[in-house]
């Protein structure tokens, strides 16, 4: 089947690739001239695994398209709109994006045509789409189809997802419905058809339960920073349960991204907006900020047992800007977040990221960056691991002991040797695991 899809971002390139691995046909269209050109000589804008090569080999064979002209081709009877949600004057997850792509498609495509919705909605989101089609009872169909993919396995995520969801605005789209669970039906994976309302909630509130694991798991950590156990081994312990699994248990600088921050915000303030008291879902990102204020706490104290003055005129180098490994979105990204928070208490911030500094500069133009972990670590009080990334498991830390100011090491992620720290004469803190 040769869809179309609106939105050239991280999820719609994605689902693109996805769509023509699994024998379609694909054109995407984007009002971003540049964009749109750049992905038409196989130059993506966006780092995902895998992602810049398969579009140039679907470029290649001619499977996937690029354009900036809105209107379907005359052949496509599925559109897919996937495009952003971001915060904007009607709060967060704004329609106001997917609206627009909506709205332009039904002054384009007639009757029996399918118009399916991969972005995330607010929980009012579907009573919004009811109210921009009401009218005539022949309008095209439109339904909803949220993703679960994850930045830096999002390929595999489409692949292999954990399910495929799919909501009807009014039971009259139900075939519709059908149509687009239909596009995935090579994947095998388990489905769900149901009203948009009940689906919408589905994507949102899984995001905010994967926040309140990890800011769980976040609060074990300082937990055991306190009594002296182990965080992993206490999360491995509870993770046996089957009733609460392992997953998202992992505890690190916050969670971060495009998604859990958003919607959880979304969540709280849409259930405060309807009446409904949700102290839990309220208190989750309470918690994540909580936590990032309280590691800053914890380095300014390490300091002051060097020097008196604590993070105040020390330099901290962070390593890691993204918001995980694996991407260079740097969105609500904890490392970011430390950065601030450091940079209030008095601290010179030098960060460093294998992929995202360019994109750490335009969202924070206060953060001073270098290219190298040598730059950053040059003259540095603390060193500060922020993200996961494989390069930060074998660094030479007898090196950077030699580059050093000070003698503090802080691994937010696990990622750190802590033996190798130590034996470079370093003092090695692994959040809710190692103290020195």
């Amino acid at each position: 089947m040769h869809l179309f899809i609106i939105g050239a971002g991280h999820v719609g390139l994605v689902s693109a690739v996805g769509f023509v691995d699994l024998g379609h046909r694909v054109t995407v269209t984007d009002i971003d001239e540049r964009r749109i050109d750049d992905l038409g000589r196989g130059v993506v804008p966006v780092f995902e695994p895998g992602l810049e090569d398969a579009i140039r080999r679907q470029l290649a064979d001619g499977t996937l398209a690029f354009t900036t002209d809105p209107r379907p081709p005359a052949d496509v009877g599925v559109s897919l709109v996937i495009v952003s949600t971001p915060t904007g004057p009607d709060g967060p997850l704004s329609m106001v994006n997917v609206e627009a792509a909506i709205a332009g498609l039904l002054e384009r495509v007639e009757h029996g045509h399918v118009i399916a919705i991969r972005s995330t909605l607010p929980i009012d989101g579907p009573d919004r789409l009811l109210a921009l089609v009401d009218g005539p009872a022949d309008r095209p169909a439109i339904v909803t189809n949220p993703e679960f993919m994850r930045e830096g396995s999002a390929l595999a995520d489409f692949a292999a997802p954990d399910r495929v969801v799919v909501g009807w605005l009014e039971p009259s789209d139900r075939a519709a419905a059908e149509t687009v669970l239909g596009l995935y039906e090579r994947l095998g994976a388990p489905t769900m058809i149901a009203d948009a309302r009940s689906v919408a909630l589905v994507k949102i509130a899984s995001n905010v339960l994967l926040a309140t694991k990890v800011a769980y798991a976040n609060e074990l950590a300082r937990i055991c920073d306190i009594v002296g156990a182990n965080v992993d081994t206490v999360v491995d312990g509870i993770g046996m349960d089957v009733r609460l699994g392992r997953a998202f248990l992992t505890a690190g600088p916050g969670y971060g991204g495009s998604c859990l921050p958003e919607q959880a915000l979304a969540l709280a303030l849409a259930t405060g907006s309807h009446g409904v008291a949700t102290p839990l879902i309220d208190a989750v990102g309470h918690s994540n900020e909580t936590h990032q204020r309280a590691i800053v706490g914890e380095i300014g104290r390490l300091l002051a047992v060097r020097r008196p003055e604590g993070l105040a005129g020390a330099r901290v180098a962070l390593l890691g800007l993204a918001f995980k490994a694996r991407t260079d979105d740097v969105r609500e990204s904890p490392a970011l977040s430390l950065a601030r928070y450091l940079r209030d208490a008095g601290a010179v911030v030098v960060g460093t990221d294998p992929r995202a500094i360019d994109k750490a500069r335009r969202a924070d133009p206060a953060l001073e960056t270098a290219t190298t972990v040598e730059s950053a670590v040059d003259g540095a009080d603390a060193v500060l691991v922020a993200t996961e990334w494989p390069e930060y498991a074998d660094l030479d830390w007898a090196r950077l002991a030699g580059l050093m100011r000070g003698d503090l090491a802080y691994d937010t992620r696990a990622i750190v040797d802590g033996t190798r720290v130590r034996a470079a004469g370093l003092r090695f803190v692994s959040l809710g695991r190692e103290r020195p």
